[in-house]
């Protein structure tokens, strides 16, 4: 493997025509070698999350970001993590959260060449010693806006790796927080700015060749980021390979067959141009002076404007402009995506035979037994009722629960660990809305409620002839495994623990029955859980204290619970009767505020400032979101699929 004079490539000629795909190691880079093994693959192209972290990177993390690198680390137990940071902290200075300095000392060796961007949970100044040279790997290339990679077969396809890393994060994308270079990060985070679109775009045009095929690698996926999906066209790639959406299965496809017309597509665009545009109207003001003066940036800015603004505008077009405009954008029929499982869950291969591009993609995916114990179990299938929404003009259809596709973007990663979403991570960790495990170690023995829809809290002011319940605490947040939420009890109750149940919701969240072993141990627990972690708690049969409260009407409702909702303090709260019907109790978020963006830096390392400090002022858009848990099955893993797909080797 030579690098070109230019220094922007480096060359590699495989042996074996195999590439394997995977997604977020998080420090467990000794996977890597025994995956290459298993899937004779001749190198490996990972979308980030890899574990850029070193033994001085456990000081400079946020507590938030700490504890989310812990807690979904496959070299870590979650059940032995402290709960106070400055424990925790403690804690990880002695422990790895990353194998990458074993990788440097050469105690552990990579196999083949593995090329990787870097994804939302990397520490900056890692990133920033292999720019300089400061850290080496045998076999380990990062792929960003400065270096391309350059893959040539035994069947004489050639492939060109061009890399994005972080998370794409529109109001960040004009602040390089900590970082000294043109690599934006800070607190154990990293993301996208606009300096690096600019610089990929530069890097890629000078090393066009029409006969090479263009892969565009990023962590954040162009299937939810438009601005994503038009680099992607403009730099004529014909592969884009991503992660950070967390599904049990890899995702392979193209807009055309996902999109009924070129419109839809348009439509994507349109909206991310829009959200682009409201953060540029903020900063323009004070970025165009500073870029000025400096040729180097304003060029790379300019690059990024250029694409950003081909995007589709909200002006009405007529037929034949948008005709010409679909012809233009050639990737939309024929470029296709990848997105890949959490490496726990699955994987792909590209496979080159005889100039042919195919795909091997394997995944563990959903476990559906559940439905042959609760509705086998008695050999005939259950009916429902006349009159209910299943019962199709009179006939009896057998009911079932529906799994809905939210399932997918809210399972998560490794070793019944819960794995994190990417969208937003460098600033979020605000907002750990996908990615969490819905499996653990210790299934719960089925009970009369877990064939039982539950969109609301558990009451005891159900029908004298309804099944007894088990006792115990309903939980509204259930992003952790077992394990984890196991943890989120006092030591002194966890021995009165029998079973957890987690639940997913309609809406995708997750929440959970956590039974004890009597009445009053479960009650005697609730001061103790940690809601800040697991929201709401409410008892499951709560006839110890239902008639404590209520307005003394028959059929009323009460139940304590603990913990806050959206807005409101900790601490216990009574529950006032329920409305005739039981309506749904959703607590809305609320919406984001403006934030303030960094400096930019230009790719010699020099910060872009202006009079007022180099701060540019940026402005974010906020959304809603409804806690209420709706029922659904419940899903875990086991299937695999495959196709036939292309390879290709570095």
């Amino acid at each position: 493997m030579a690098a070109s004079t230019n220094g922007s490539t480096v060359k590699t000629q495989l042996l074996r025509d195999r590439i394997l795909c995977v997604a977020d190691i998080r420090g467990q880079l000794s996977i890597l070698n025994r995956l290459a093994a298993e899937h004779n693959a001749s190198c490996i192209i990972h979308t980030g999350d890899f574990g850029f972290y070193d033994r001085d990177s456990v000081p400079k993390i946020t507590d938030k970001t700490l504890r989310h690198v812990a807690q979904y680390s496959p070299l870590l137990d979650p059940r032995a993590l402290p709960q106070e940071p400055p424990t925790l902290r403690q804690y990880l200075l002695s422990r790895p959260i990353s194998q990458l300095s074993q990788v440097l000392s050469g105690e552990i060796k990579l196999s083949v060449p593995v090329y990787t961007v870097h994804g939302a949970c990397e520490d900056v100044s890692v990133l920033e010693k292999f720019r300089s040279g400061e850290y080496k790997a045998h076999n380990l290339y990062i792929v960003d806006e400065h270096t391309s990679h350059s893959i040539e077969t035994s069947n004489g396809v050639k492939f060109r790796l061009l890399g994005l890393g972080g998370a794409l994060v529109m109001h960040k994308l004009f602040d390089n927080g900590s970082g000294r270079t043109t690599i934006a990060g800070g607190g154990g985070t990293t993301w996208t700015t606009l300096l690096q679109i600019g610089e990929l775009i530069d890097t890629a045009a000078r090393t066009f060749d029409e006969s090479e095929t263009r892969i565009l690698i990023t962590h954040a996926s162009p299937a939810r980021e438009g601005i994503l999906s038009q680099l992607a066209l403009s730099l004529k790639a014909d592969f884009s390979i991503s992660g950070g959406l967390h599904f049990r299965y890899g995702c392979s496809y193209n807009e055309f067959a996902v999109h009924p017309t070129y419109d839809y597509f348009r439509s994507k665009l349109i909206g991310s141009r829009q959200q682009f545009m409201d953060v540029w109207d903020v900063v323009k003001s004070e970025v165009q002076p500073v870029i000025a003066n400096n040729p180097t940036q304003k060029l790379l800015v300019e690059n990024a404007l250029s694409v950003i603004t081909k995007m589709p505008s909200a002006t009405q077009l007529s037929d034949r402009e948008k005709e010409k405009e679909e012809m233009q954008n050639l990737g939309f029929r024929n470029m296709w995506h990848l997105n890949l499982a959490d490496v726990a869950y699955g994987t792909v291969v590209m496979d080159v035979n005889d100039g042919k591009i195919g795909i091997e993609t394997k995944s563990e995916g959903f476990n559906f037994k559940y439905r042959r114990s609760n509705h086998s179990s008695s050999g005939t299938a259950t009916t429902a009722p006349a009159g209910s929404r299943n019962n199709v003009a009179g006939s009896k259809i057998p009911s079932r629960k529906p799994v809905s596709a939210a399932n997918g973007a809210a399972s998560t990663l490794a070793h019944a660990k819960p794995t994190e979403s990417a969208t937003d991570l460098s600033d979020r960790l605000t907002s750990e809305e996908e990615k969490k495990d819905t499996e653990g170690s210790t299934k719960s023995p089925s009970s009369a409620d877990d064939t039982k829809d539950e969109s609301t809290p558990p009451t005891s002011g159900e029908s004298p002839t309804a099944a007894p319940r088990r006792p115990g605490l309903w939980i509204a947040r259930a992003d952790e495994s077992e394990e984890v939420l196991k943890s989120c009890f006092a030591e002194t109750d966890q021995p009165n623990i029998t079973g957890i149940n987690i639940k997913i919701a309609q809406s995708g969240k997750k929440f959970a029955y956590v039974y004890f072993d009597t009445q009053e141990n479960a009650l005697a627990a609730m001061p103790r859980v940690a809601t800040e972690k697991l929201g709401r708690v409410t008892l499951i049969n709560d006839s110890v204290v239902n008639r404590s409260a209520g307005s003394g009407r028959a059929g009323s409702r009460a139940s304590l619970s603990w913990g806050p909702r959206d807005g409101e303090s900790s601490g216990p709260r009574i529950k006032g009767p329920r409305i005739s019907g039981g309506s749904k109790t959703a607590a809305r978020g609320g919406r984001s505020g403006r934030g303030r963006g960094g400096s930019i830096l230009t790719s010699s390392g020099a910060p872009l400032s202006s009079a007022n400090g180099g701060e540019t002022t940026t402005a974010s858009g906020g959304s809603e979101s409804t806690n209420t848990p709706a029922p659904e099955a419940p899903v875990s893993s086991a299937s695999t699929t495959s196709a036939t797909p292309a390879s290709s080797s570095v």
